[in-house]
């Protein structure tokens, strides 16, 4: 029996001196770069050179000084070895390095609730910028805080428990409360794609999103009106201001009735008409002096917008300046353009930011519909602009300028709200262009006109800026 026991017993390394002769063996199996080192006879140690600095260090392997960490210590040796071989940079090698050798796996705990993941995404677009002019958003502007209740409130405040972590269940309810195919929807769903996006389960959320189709295909009626229609009632509406008994009443009607000129001759939206700087005083801008709109130095009825009205709310597009349509005498004074009167509108400060965004415009569009006004989309106006523009014959890059937009919107959705006469009226009246030098010095002299009389080449020389009629 002792001499089975003393057999057992003979593999064990039972004192310091058999282990360190054990360890000491065994660092002869270390790769090529690598070596241990024992500390206070405790604790084990790597050596190699640092992928950083390409220096000699000493790190930690997380192992103690026993027959086990000899062998666990060697084993970690080889794999830093290939770790330095293969990983691309240092910063790779030392995550790798904290990972595998340390042991330092610790769970990022990436759960969110709802209300966390709203915070952050209203944080996120109040500390961003205006997409058209570039300005830091405000919880204090009121159209910052309407424009992210319209697109991102909505959405949140259909979630019944916001201390609940996203689940397929909710977004999927919440996303067909709208009906699918229609502007809300869509919008809906680009929200949604975001919340699962910051979602612990973002793979499995945005999956299921991916099976839904967000496009939209319902879309509301687009009115428009002639410029014929339009002056028709507004020259009634201006004629029923006589069956008004108050002063107040009747001037309330002209402002309004002059807001909705302005938006058929200037194309601005009717918030942008009561950002306008220059209706009855000269400003100057970067140096350049702008007379008055009712100044009759303004020649060319110049409207400078600037990026806030008068009642402290923004605008979309930002601060521009703006050129009517026309500058047709008999036009600007029927529709009293160079007469300004801004209606009056104070807001009250403790209501919603999502009400003094919109009041002026509701009160806008209530006017209209009083006021018997053959459509009821106040944009109607503003595409009416756009359509006169192209039949005067306005470069679309001013016009698109002038309305505050880019040219590819002015092409693609300005012209896909037209009015039908106006439509005849620019396409009949295409052929009436102007015509070119050489033909219209032909079709002088085929109408009896004597092309070499001074007067008639002075006329030619004006019109055709040129210095000389060959």
């Amino acid at each position: 029996m002792s001499n089975e026991n003393s057999n057992k017993n003979s593999s064990k390394y039972t004192g310091y001196s058999d282990l360190l002769a054990f360890y000491h063996r065994k660092r002869k199996e270390y790769p090529k770069g690598i070596s241990p080192k024992l500390q206070s006879n405790k604790h084990l140690l790597l050596q190699f050179t640092d992928p950083t600095t390409g220096k000699r260090t000493t790190k930690s392997c997380n192992v103690s000084f026993s027959e086990e960490g000899v062998i666990l210590a060697l084993s970690k040796a080889h794999k830093v070895k290939k770790a330095l071989d293969n990983c691309k940079t240092s910063s790779e090698f030392w995550e790798w390095y904290e990972l595998e050798i340390l042991g330092k796996n610790e769970i990022k705990n990436d759960l969110k609730t709802y209300r966390e993941i709203f915070k952050k995404i209203e944080d996120d677009y109040f500390n961003g910028y205006h997409k058209n002019t570039g300005r830091k958003r405000s919880k204090n502007i009121a159209n910052d805080s309407k424009t992210f209740h319209d697109y991102y409130g909505l959405v949140f405040n259909k979630f019944e428990n916001l201390d609940n972590y996203p689940k397929w269940e909710d977004l999927k309810t919440v996303l067909f409360s709208w009906e699918q195919g229609t502007k809300q929807f869509k919008n809906t769903y680009s929200v949604l794609t975001r919340i699962a996006k910051m979602s612990h389960n973002k793979d499995e959320l945005l999956e299921q999103l991916e099976n839904i189709n967000p496009k939209q295909t319902i879309f509301k009626k687009k009115q428009s009106i002639s410029f014929k229609e339009f002056s028709e009632w507004y020259e009634k509406a201006y004629l029923e201001i006589e069956n008004l008994n108050k002063e107040v009443d009747r001037k309330a009607r002209k402002s309004w009735l002059w807001v909705s000129a302005m938006c058929v001759i200037y194309g601005l939206r009717p918030s942008e008409i009561a950002a306008s700087k220059n209706l009855t005083e000269n400003i100057t801008i970067d140096g350049v002096n702008i007379p008055a709109l009712n100044s009759p130095n303004n020649k060319d009825l110049l409207l400078y917008i600037d990026d806030f009205t008068y009642f402290g709310t923004s605008i979309k597009t930002g601060k521009r300046l703006c050129l009517p349509v026309t500058k047709d005498e008999k036009i600007i004074e029927k529709f009293k353009i160079k007469n300004p009167l801004l209606p009056e509108y104070h807001p009250n400060p403790q209501s919603k930011p999502e009400s003094i965004a919109i009041g002026f415009i509701s009160q806008f569009s209530s006017r209209l519909k009083n006021y018997n006004c053959p459509i009821s989309q106040k944009y109607a106006f503003r595409h009416l602009y756009n359509q006169l523009g192209e039949m005067y014959g306005i470069p679309q890059e001013i016009r698109a300028r002038s309305l505050g937009h880019s040219v590819a919107i002015n092409d693609s959705v300005y012209k896909n709200r037209s009015n039908i006469q106006t439509t005849i009226d620019l396409l009949t009246n295409h052929s009436k262009q102007p015509l070119s030098l050489e033909l219209a010095k032909e079709a002088l002299k085929n109408n009896g006109f004597d092309l070499e009389d001074n007067s008639v080449k002075a006329i030619l020389k004006i019109i055709y800026q040129v210095d000389s009629i060959n």
